[in-house]
This record gives structure tokens, C-alpha cells and sequence, in this order.
């Protein structure tokens, strides 16, 4: 774990930025999880997917817009995502960060950008799937998606919700008892040991804990997971209930493990890849690499090291 956040923060220096953004050789790398710098780009990598059978989720990558002028062309962009969806009739969701709508200007301000998006979809009939962010953000974030789910119905948002949380586990049943749409994930932000399980083996408890719950009590619920020891248990559960394998989905970020997403499609069971796009795409892809084998990460920071600038 100390290594790890290492690595992220020589990642995130000016002069590694440099050398990624300018690069070739990393560039087509981190372009192996990016669905393009446009949203024709993204829609394009959307469609190709669904031609392996491969159901997908888009975001506009950014967060933590800072004034309300970048609240409204997050919108905008969210907007004409889900008019494209729509004309392109993909098997395909739309994914919203809320600090990109403008979380930290102003809650109302972010409020009515959410309906703005949600309106839109509605017509369209795409469904939206609010994202979490860090752990100060669970409150203002559950308050907004009950509020729009009551206005709009659960089958027209849903809501991402972190295992690795230590002090929330009642969300999780709060919101299946309320039929809410549920994705599940571990977590991947970086937050102090009260707040988040740390260790590896209370991490992948505390997920299968929850997928279990899920899948017993859950409403289409979406796993998401690249472990292939998760997915094995998680199957293993589904089949002790007696699920169909439509009854939940597993999700898996778009450019890792495509073996493991090819071989679910082919054995039945629903899958679907988050798909980023747009142009602030680095640190998103960096995250994609820290899950390559062998430390990737590691290997490009080394490579790079002698290019810092003076």
C-alpha cells in the first residue's frame, strides 16, 4: 500500500504529467482505457464493444469543476451524451460525477444541473447512474439520488456505492430495501484507515459480504470487480440462489481484463465496461495502469525519471 501511494504521487508531478501527455508510448498506453478524447470517440468505442457483446457505461472524465460556469458545460457534454446514446440506440449508460455538476460551487447549483441531465435521459430513456466520489461526498451524494430517485423513478438512476467504506454498511441495505439500482465497487480513493478498510483481505470481505447481500436482496444489481476469485464466489453464490444469469451484471473498467470480460460473455452472463472520455484523461488512466501485473506504473515512472524538467 506505501508503495503504491508512492507511486501515484510521483505520478502526479508536473514533470511525469509532461512526459505522459507528450508521449507516444504512453499515450497508446493509457489510450487502452480511454474510449478517445470525444464523446463521437467515446460513442465509436461504445458501439465496437457492443459487437463483442460487451454492454457499456460512458463518463466525461473530470471532477471538482470549480465554478458554475464549468457546472453547465459538464452538463452540456452529459446532455449530448445521452442524446447520442439514444440515436445510436446502444445498450449503453451514462455515468455522472456530481462535483463535475458542481458539488463543491453549490449543492443547489448541482441540483438543478442533475435534473437538467436526468430530464434529458428520461425523454431519451437512458438510464443514469450517479457516481461516488471520496467518503466527504457520501452524504451530499446519497441526498441528491434519493431526492431524483423518488422524482424519477429507479429505473431511470441509480447509484455506485463503496465497499471498502468502514462506518456505512447500512447504506447498502437502506438503499436495496428502497429498489434502488445499485453498482457496487471496493473503492479507489485515498482515505485515512478510519474511514476505509486498508488491508487486502478486509477489502475483498467486506465486497463479497456486500455482493452477497446484493444478490440476495438487490434489484439488477452490478458487481464490479477484476478479481477473478471474486467473480468465481460471486457465481458461486448466484448459483446457490437459483439466479439467472440476467438477474445481475458484472462490470469491469474498459481496457482490463478484456480476457475475463470476452469469457463471461461467452459462459452468459451480462457484462459491462466503463468507457471514459474527453480530454482530462491522465489521472483516470494512471489509476487503469496501477491494475496492470507487474507494476506498470513503476516501470513507466523509472522510464521517465531522467525527462523532469529543471
Amino acid at each position: 500500500m506505501i508503495l503504491r501511494n508512492f507511486s501515484r504521487s510521483i505520478a502526479r508531478q508536473p514533470w511525469i504529467r509532461k512526459a505522459a501527455v507528450s508521449t507516444p508510448l504512453i499515450r497508446d498506453l493509457a489510450w487502452r482505457f480511454i474510449g478517445g478524447e470525444t464523446l463521437e470517440a467515446g460513442i465509436a468505442t461504445a458501439r465496437a464493444l457492443r459487437a463483442r457483446g460487451i454492454s457499456t457505461t460512458i463518463n466525461h472524465v473530470g471532477t471538482h469543476v470549480r465554478s458554475a460556469s464549468a457546472a453547465v458545460a459538464a452538463t452540456e457534454v452529459a446532455i449530448a451524451s445521452v442524446r447520442r446514446i439514444a440515436g445510436e440506440r446502444l445498450d449503453c449508460y451514462l455515468s455522472l460525477k456530481l462535483t463535475q455538476l458542481g458539488l463543491d460551487v453549490d449543492e443547489a447549483l448541482c441540483a438543478a444541473q442533475l435534473h437538467r441531465v436526468l430530464d434529458a435521459a428520461a425523454h431519451a430513456a437512458v438510464f443514469v447512474r450517479l457516481d461516488m466520489e471520496e467518503s466527504r461526498y457520501v452524504e451530499p451524494t446519497l441526498r441528491l439520488f434519493d431526492a431524483v430517485r423518488a422524482a424519477y423513478g429507479a429505473d431511470a438512476v441509480g447509484i455506485v456505492l463503496q465497499s471498502y467504506l468502514r462506518h456505512r454498511p447500512d447504506d447498502l441495505a437502506r438503499e436495496a430495501a428502497a429498489g434502488s439500482r445499485i453498482r457496487l465497487v471496493k473503492g479507489g480513493y485515498w482515505e485515512p484507515a478510519e474511514v476505509v478498510w486498508r488491508r487486502r483481505d478486509e477489502v475483498d470481505g467486506a465486497f463479497l459480504a456486500q455482493a452477497g447481500y446484493l444478490l440476495r436482496h438487490g434489484r439488477r444489481p452490478a458487481l464490479a470487480t477484476h478479481d477473478p476469485r471474486a467473480i468465481a464466489r460471486i457465481r458461486s453464490i448466484a448459483a446457490a440462489l437459483g439466479l439467472e444469469q440476467d438477474a445481475f451484471e458484472f462490470q469491469l473498467l474498459h481496457g482490463v481484463r478484456e480476457d475475463l470480460q470476452d469469457a463471461l460473455v461467452r459462459e452468459g452472463y451480462r457484462v459491462r465496461s466503463y468507457v471514459p472520455f474527453g480530454e482530462q484523461w491522465y489521472e483516470y488512466a494512471l489509476g487503469c495502469i496501477r491494475r496492470l501485473p507487474g507494476g506498470a506504473l513503476d516501470r513507466l515512472t523509472e522510464r521517465f525519471r531522467g525527462s523532469e524538467a529543471p
